[in-house]
């Protein structure tokens, strides 16, 4: 496992471990028929470099078993999108992403930190992860403005 510090985090990764499993594994749209999905999809060609190289530097596929959601349409018509993935690796160091909205509270609000223009975090929290990911793994989330490019 290789070392590396994005953002607020240090993490441990596998690439090659992370990249193996995307290169087999299929398309968000294969599992979801929804337009958001589609046009999350088609617009993963449209990221900026920055997001592409922050994307292959973990191994991923952003096309590939991420779960998105789309959460509003903003004025200038992109769509805010939110969306994680799964990587083989561990954190060393950095905040929690989840913390509490108030003492006692199951409702959480995310700590993101911005990255290359996009809100980004690391979770050992995980959610929907696919049967036969490798291990240890955590979560990679990331939340930003996607063009709409369906007709």
């Amino acid at each position: 496992m290789k070392r590396i510090s994005i953002g607020s985090w240090t993490i441990e990764e596998d690439v090659d471990k992370t990249k193996e499993f995307y290169d087999k594994y299929y398309l968000i749209t294969e599992g979801c028929d929804c337009d958001f999905c589609a046009n999350y999809v088609l617009a993963c060609d449209s990221f900026p470099l920055k997001v592409k190289d922050l994307f292959k530097s973990l191994g991923i596929d952003p096309r590939k078993e991420g779960e998105v959601s789309e959460y509003m349409e903003n004025i200038d018509g992109t769509h805010l999108y939110g969306a994680f993935y799964h990587i083989v690796g561990k954190i060393v160091d950095g905040p929690k992403l989840w913390v509490p909205t108030k003492v006692g509270s199951e409702v959480s609000t995310p700590n993101f930190v911005e990255h290359n223009g996009v809100e980004i975090g690391f979770s050992e929290d995980l959610a929907l992860v696919p049967k036969g990911f490798p291990i240890p793994t955590i979560q990679f989330e990331i939340q930003m403005n996607v063009p709409w490019l369906l007709s």
